[in-house]
């Protein structure tokens, strides 16, 4: 685990790569570094020649720069060496490292550096106030293994998220920056799970994990009613997407998910952070379809169009309809915002005049049908009798 660097006792130190791998960042044979209880001793490897003991100040006539070219040599080992091993790996791991502890110390500035593009995804759960209020985040990590192939590096880590761990891989690349002598270690971008959400049609805010964020106009879902679903990205961790408050017609139902502890392409499911119906609001909706009812009432036709009225037995002639008994209406839940209504037990009449020396006549027929209903960008509810 890694949340801070603690000093341990001397030892040796290793690159942290398996048996067979090479090092590519490691000194050269001529060096090797011993840590001693806190510091690094240098011993340049035995060359079979022997050595010959100089005063101070001295220097062999015969090899004038030898001193000054080990001085350099252990100097640059020194520089370019020391620092990936004082942090306890390879530089890779180095880079590896510092990415996952911006995860867990919550730097999104650092972690934003290295991801993917969003594409169609939005980053409404990657604002600094939301991660640090989601609950279950990324709350340390252990570099496993380091593999080096070809200029590139797979660092293996266990990521834990509560009493949850999985296992991840992070992708680096070996890059020459410039004229500086030594290659850099870079993170390849990576690409975070993805959240599908159903949201009403026109919402400008959403709370995620408690804090208010707002949908940017271009990404509000289309349509005329109902719900429409936008993606998000998010880090590992426990979220809870819930639509604005509305009046007392409407109670929010948020939508929750548990995303796994990955760094890798992961989609959801489609929630849904819509509304459920109170009593009030149930009333208002059944009393908007009695109105729809009403108006297909007022038609002279015997089978207006987009009404649950139809007299087969008047077709082709014109007359009036009247409601003997209504029906009685009930509403359930249904799916993407939109609730299914049933009317039941109504009787309608629909009369055409007399003509021709003959009688009025009358048809009588039973209304029972369903519809839907939903609210539309505005947030009044609207209904349609299904066909």
């Amino acid at each position: 685990m890694h949340r801070s660097q603690q000093a341990r006792a001397g030892r040796a130190l290793t690159t942290g790569w398996g048996a067979g791998a090479q090092d590519p960042d490691a000194p050269g044979p001529d060096f090797q570094l011993t840590a001693t209880g806190g510091s690094f001793v240098s011993t340049a490897a035995p060359d079979g020649t022997g050595s010959e003991d100089r005063s101070p100040g001295r220097r062999d006539p015969h090899r004038p720069g030898r001193g000054v070219a080990a001085e350099i040599a252990l100097l640059l080992v020194l520089v370019l060496a020391l620092p990936p091993l004082l942090l306890g790996g390879t530089p890779a791991e180095t880079v590896a490292r510092s990415f996952l502890q911006a995860l867990v110390d919550g730097d999104m500035a650092t972690v934003q550096d290295h991801l993917t593009p969003p594409g169609a995804a939005l980053d409404l759960a990657l604002a600094p106030a939301v991660v640090e209020a989601t609950d279950a985040r990324i709350e340390s990590f252990t570099l496993l293994s380091t593999r080096f192939e070809d200029g590139r590096a797979e660092v293996r880590t266990r990521l834990r998220v509560g009493a949850r761990s999985l296992t991840t891989t992070l992708h680096l690349e070996r890059r020459q920056d410039g004229a500086w002598p030594r290659p850099v270690w870079t993170l390849v971008p990576l690409t975070l799970p993805t959240v599908m959400v159903a949201i009403p049609v026109g919402t400008a805010e959403l709370t995620v994990n408690g804090q208010r964020v707002t949908v940017p106009a271009e990404s509000r879902p289309r349509g005329a009613e109902g719900l429409g679903i936008i993606t998000l990205r998010m880090l590992p961790g426990l979220y809870e997407i819930e639509a604005p408050p509305r009046d007392g017609r409407l109670d929010p139902v948020p939508a929750r998910i548990n995303v796994p502890p990955l760094l890798s392409p992961w989609t959801s499911v489609p929630l849904q952070a819509g509304y459920a119906l109170t009593d009030a609001g149930e009333e208002q909706l059944a009393g908007a379809l009695h109105d729809s009812l009403l108006e297909c009432l007022r038609s002279t036709s015997p089978a207006p169009p987009g009404c649950p009225l139809a007299a087969p037995g008047a077709h082709g002639l014109s007359g009036s309809w009247r409601l003997i008994s209504p029906p009685e209406i009930s509403v359930s839940a249904g799916w993407m915002g939109v609730f299914t209504l049933y009317a039941r037990g109504g009787v309608a009449e629909f009369t055409v005049p007399a003509a021709d020396g003959q009688s009025p006549r009358t048809h009588r027929v039973l209304l029972d049908d369903r519809a839907m209903g939903a609210l539309d960008r505005e947030g009044e509810f609207v209904t349609s009798w299904s066909p």
